[in-house]
């Protein structure tokens, strides 16, 4: 069960941006020199798991099924099930994990008929940086691509701030906040402290907040804009580090 009293409120909450230490980049298309490609945004499979646990509870489920060398995936959300296939690609294929590879991939689009993820397809194309001997977007690359993660996310907390509609970062709506209580950028920490600290993100953040600000405040909302900064680039950089995204 879940605590919406409309599917408009549902499906909303399960739209919410996830937060950019969820999101990753895989290279698609490159150029001729192979020192660009083009950057391709991808959310952890857990981040979708974690977003239907805090939304929907214990009502929702999922069933998967073969079809030929794909797979079919059937989300059922509060009765209603929508489905999508997933297919192992060309370099898991030939591996154990790809029948995984196609079980995560059937699960997210299945998510995205939901809402879910459905904004990282209309994300601005963008060419990167990328270093051909690793396969991988240069350091210099993703911190581009980073940035753009974390900038669309800022600005949609901005946006909830205004219309009173902020989520806690991670999709489930808590009571209303009153836009002068908060900051987006206090209200990222507070995301980002629930992920990576979960019951105890209050006393660790605390402990953070007195930390960066060498002992001024252990107000999270009383951090001065480039003690935030550094404080949600320190916990984004230990979730990155903690869950590795997959496929």
């Amino acid at each position: 069960m879940n605590s919406y009293t409309n599917n408009a409120d549902l499906l909303n909450a399960l739209s919410q941006p996830f937060h950019p230490a969820h999101i990753t980049w895989k290279p698609g298309a490159l150029t001729k020199e192979k020192n660009r490609a083009l950057a391709l945004a991808y959310a952890d499979l857990r981040a979708y798991m974690q977003r239907l646990d805090e939304v929907c509870g214990l009502g929702w489920s999922v069933t998967y099924r073969p079809w030929g060398d794909r797979i079919i995936c059937e989300l059922t959300i509060d009765g209603v099930t929508r489905s999508s296939t997933g297919e192992p690609d060309s370099q898991s294929e030939k591996s154990e994990i790809g029948g995984t590879a196609a079980e995560a991939q059937a699960f997210k689009r299945a998510c995205a008929m939901f809402g879910m993820g459905r904004y990282l397809y209309t994300l601005p194309s963008v060419w990167a940086e990328y270093d051909a001997e690793k396969k991988q977007f240069s350091d210099q690359g993703k911190a581009r691509l980073n940035e753009i993660v974390v900038q669309h996310y800022r600005r949609h907390m901005a946006a909830a701030l205004e219309d009173g509609s902020i989520t806690n970062g991670n999709g489930h709506h808590p009571p209303a906040v009153k836009p002068e209580s908060v900051n987006a950028k206090s209200a990222e920490l507070e995301a980002l402290a629930k992920l990576y600290y979960e019951e105890t993100w209050e006393s660790e953040l605390r402990r953070l907040v007195k930390y960066i600000s060498e002992g001024r405040t252990d107000a999270y909302t009383q951090l001065q804009d480039a003690e935030a900064d550094k404080l949600i680039d320190g916990l984004t950089k230990k979730l990155q580090s903690r869950t590795p995204a997959l496929a």
